[in-house]
């Protein structure tokens, strides 16, 4: 008894040892896989951080390096690369190509009986089996006649698909061709619409990071062969703010740093230098014949004086093909080429301080002619459909110059159916107007109205104004309200304004049959 009892302890004691052991054991196992757990988090986390930090030198290298790799690329474009050649493929009509074959009567025919079964019944049998595969015969050739009706059905509709898509192809392609050879005769000639197209479009193939803006608007003269250039830069976030990212083993985190200030600000302004310089490169690298180039460089950003979101210039200069020859622009440093121009650069891009445009893009859009004073020579008997048109026009001019307005009056000459430009140059409310100058005796119609927002959308001016010294028709006023941009300014009204604001009582001849309908505002 004794000793069984002694057994059974050592046998527990045994047992409690063992499951002692055990537990160690997974103490153990759970703190390595804890620690392999953190080891890995800790490597995956120095990985992310060195990814983090990869990429966001690869971005700084892109924006340290615009000039130099836009450089290495050549911006003439030959414009004979941009012609169509491309065909569509023939007609693919498959397995319907052809006719399925016709059904044959030895596929059908019974065989002939032997002598035999002739003998018993058999010549019955047989007469009444070809009776049959005779009807199964007429019935498939029907069916296949049937069929082969909607299958060369089918080829006519798919073959007279197919052509009207190749004509319309070819018609496309012969547009576009012909719109290239048009562009190509207009560089020749120096036309101002085929310059300014080839120019926008070689600023648009300029070689720029992927985040930085693509948009330009070219306004070319012939006189002096004279390119003014208004482009997009990218906005500051453009640098990243962050120059690099650490891992932290402790908290599991990946901690940013970030970019001291003046390192931020170097590095905005030296891509607002360096994509300056490569447009001005560019530009007169691909026109040889240009002569003279100005570049305002503006950005999309909140005024952090007022709040209100605008376009500001950020950089500004003119250069002309004689001192572009002596730079080597692969050497140079950007910020100081730019002094060496004497380019008007804002202190602080960062901040968007902005700086005034060499030239006024709006403005160089268009060509003005000296101003005349007709206004001194008005009296009570001055009828203003008895001036000139140019006097008209200068007229008209002075007239929104007395509102507070600037204004100058268009070369008669291509002025694509612009005859003044005024300006209001309030932040808020203002803009540039184009304005249309019709001498008429006669009425106008909507299509005057048409041929004004034609102009205000070529000019990409924000309002158009029409005035006349005859009236409108009804549809004009309607036409006019929908498309909210366009005012009218008939005689009658034509008549107040002048005393209103040049302080001159002029006639305009109310056309035979046409009634005053207007009258000025009521004064309280």
């Amino acid at each position: 008894m004794a000793q069984r009892r002694y057994d059974h302890e050592q046998w527990a004691r045994q047992q409690a040892k063992a499951a002692e052991r055990e537990q160690r054991a997974a103490v153990a196992a759970d703190k390595a896989a804890e620690r392999e757990r953190k080891q890995a988090d800790a490597a995956a986390g120095k990985q992310r951080a060195q990814e983090l930090n990869g990429a966001t030198a690869a971005i700084i290298e892109r924006l340290e390096s615009i000039l130099v790799r836009g450089l290495a690329r050549p911006s003439r474009l030959d414009l004979t690369t941009l012609l169509r050649r491309d065909r569509l493929a023939p007609l693919d009509l498959g397995s319907r190509d052809r006719p399925d074959p016709r059904p044959q009567w030895e596929d059908y025919a019974p065989q002939e009986p032997a002598a035999i079964s002739a003998l018993f019944g058999g010549r019955g049998r047989h007469e009444r089996r070809v009776e049959q595969a005779t009807a199964e015969f007429h019935d498939a050739v029907a069916e296949h006649e049937r069929a082969e009706a909607l299958r060369q059905q089918w080829v006519r509709e798919a073959r007279a698909r197919h052509q009207g898509t190749v004509e319309q192809h070819a018609a496309e392609v012969a547009e576009h061709n012909a719109k290239i050879g048009s562009l190509q005769a207009g560089l020749v000639e120096r036309d101002r619409a085929s310059v300014e197209t080839y120019l926008e479009e070689v600023l648009a193939r300029t070689v720029l990071p992927d985040d930085v803006p693509h948009r330009a608007e070219v306004a070319y003269s012939p006189l002096g062969e004279q390119a003014v250039v208004r482009f997009e830069l990218p906005p500051v976030d453009v640098v990243p703010a962050t120059a690099n990212h650490t891992f932290v083993g402790t908290t599991g985190e990946i901690r940013e740093k970030k970019r001291p200030d003046a390192e931020f600000r170097r590095l905005y302004r030296s891509v607002v230098s360096q994509i300056a310089l490569l447009y001005m490169r560019d530009l007169l690298d691909a026109d040889a014949a240009l002569q003279n180039v100005e570049l305002s460089g503006h950005v999309h950003a909140v005024d952090p004086a007022t709040g209100h979101r605008g376009y500001p210039c950020l950089i500004s200069f003119a250069v002309d093909r004689e001192r572009y020859e002596t730079l080597n622009l692969r050497d140079v440093t950007p910020a100081a080429c730019l002094t060496h121009l004497n380019a008007l650069v804002s202190a602080h891009p960062h901040a968007v301080e902005a700086v005034t445009p060499v030239r006024d893009f709006d403005l160089a859009r268009y060509s003005f002619v000296e101003s005349v004073d007709v206004v001194a020579g008005l009296d009570s008997r001055t009828d203003l459909t008895q001036m000139t048109p140019t006097e008209f026009e200068h007229f008209v001019r002075q007239l929104f110059e007395a509102r507070g307005l600037e204004g100058w009056t268009t070369d008669r000459v291509g002025d694509d159916g612009v005859d003044a430009v005024v300006l209001n140059r309030d932040p808020i409310v203002g803009g540039l107007t184009i304005v249309q100058a019709k001498k008429y005796t006669r009425v106008l119609g909507v299509q005057h109205i048409r041929e004004l927002v034609g102009a205000m959308d070529e000019k990409r001016a924000g309002r158009g104004i029409l005035v006349t010294t005859s009236w409108f028709a009804s549809g004009c006023w309607t036409k006019a309200t929908e498309n909210g941009r366009v005012e009218l300014i008939d005689g009658p009204r034509l008549r107040w304004l002048c005393q209103e604001h040049l302080g001159r009582d002029v006639l305009v001849a109310t056309p035979v049959g046409r009634a005053t309908v207007w009258s000025p505002p009521a004064t309280s």
